[in-house]
């Protein structure tokens, strides 16, 4: 008998596993069993291991010129051309500015609420509805030591099953190159702490928000002193909690980088600044291992002649190239998304668009992953 209840059991979990949030929230309210059930963290785990392959697509908007009109869309199916929803930003209190998303990872939304300086966060499940506000972090500007500019990223720890978000202070000094300091907030804990960290003869640059891949954080940086001239990525292991530096294979020197994840690994997309001068070509490479382990960089992609209003910003299904595509339409700017497979080479447009609007897209899957932590 107690064989077969532990069946039946395994039974109405995998079914219930393999439905949408919308109908496991349902069901919480019409048995206590079920809602215990669905809230276990191997249940949470299972359910989001079999979300839908095709993510939505999580877009923030706001008028190009002003950066007023600010609001949050999900397209469920971009790809098909389907419908989208306007979201309601989550606060219990007015908010002094409107969130920049950090990053979306297993349907936990990271946001930067902060008026600046990166420092007041909220963690946001769209699907369940549940948001909480994370306590301040430890590190501060002061008149005795300011803060320059902060660089951040959201991600999970595989090892220790923990969502960490990690911020960089860069610190205004006498010196010729700023201060650093390291703290990383655990939602398993729910608290920050500082870690002990130098990027000796790096600084970071570009974009602030870090990029994840394989269980890593990463910021591209500009090397200093005998490094001069040279790009790195800058790379945080969350399960180590500890930066190393990468170096980037030989690119085009005028080109932009920006850092992608792709197959689970490091990538860089390497393109031309919209109407800027420089480079007008296009060029992708990915971080491998090779047969003795080592990694080593190979260029996947390379189109010549590149249309300068294409600019990658992310990948999809951790397979595919998004590029956004500006423009002008009817005397106003234009801006839309391209889906890129780099290895079939076909492309196809997203559903997102807006005139005189600037969109910035992330991938969302729907989960059960509690916004509280588990301590």
């Amino acid at each position: 008998m107690a064989s077969s209840l532990s069946m039946l059991q395994d039974t109405v979990s995998d079914i219930l596993s393999r439905l949408p949030v919308k109908s496991l929230t349902r069901f919480k309210s019409v048995s206590k069993k079920w809602a215990d059930l669905t809230s276990t963290p191997a249940f949470i785990s299972s359910h989001l291991r079999r979300a839908s392959p095709d993510p939505c697509l999580l877009v923030r908007s706001y008028h190009t010129q002003t950066g007023n009109q600010s609001a949050l869309w999900l397209y469920p199916e971009p790809t098909r051309h389907q419908g989208c929803f306007l979201l309601d930003v989550p606060s219990e209190e007015p908010l002094l500015r409107f969130p920049k998303i950090v990053a979306s990872v297993d349907g936990l939304v990271c946001l930067d609420v902060s008026p600046c300086y990166a420092s007041d966060f909220i963690f946001w499940n769209p699907a369940t509805r549940q948001f909480k506000r994370l306590p301040f972090p430890l590190i501060a500007s002061s008149k005795s030591n300011p803060i320059w500019i902060v660089f951040i990223g959201f991600g999970f720890d595989s090892f220790s099953s923990d969502y960490k978000l990690v911020r960089i202070v860069s610190l205004k000094t006498i010196d010729p190159f700023p201060s650093i300091r390291v703290e990383v907030f655990s939602w398993k804990q729910w608290a920050w702490k500082e870690i002990e960290e130098s990027f000796d003869l790096t600084v970071l640059c570009g974009a602030a928000e870090g990029v994840a891949a394989g269980g890593t954080l990463n910021w591209l940086a500009m090397g200093l002193q005998e490094l001069a001239n040279q790009k790195f990525i800058v790379s945080f292991d969350m399960g180590t909690e500890v930066f190393k530096r990468i170096a980037l294979p030989p690119i085009t020197q005028y080109g932009n980088v920006k850092i992608m994840s792709y197959m689970g690994s490091w990538a860089i997309a390497v393109y031309p600044l919209p109407n800027g001068p420089g480079i007008n070509c296009f060029e992708f490479w990915v971080l491998g291992e090779g047969n003795d382990g080592s990694k080593n960089w190979t260029k996947m992609v390379f189109m010549d002649n590149f249309i300068n209003v294409l600019v990658p910003v992310t990948t999809w299904r951790d397979t595919e190239l998004v590029f956004k595509r500006m423009g002008a339409k009817d005397g106003n700017s234009y801006q839309s998304f391209v889906l890129f497979d780099p290895v079939g080479e076909v492309s196809k447009r997203l559903t997102p668009d807006g005139v005189d609007m600037c969109l910035e897209p992330w991938s969302y899957e729907e989960s059960l992953v509690s916004v509280y932590g588990k301590s």
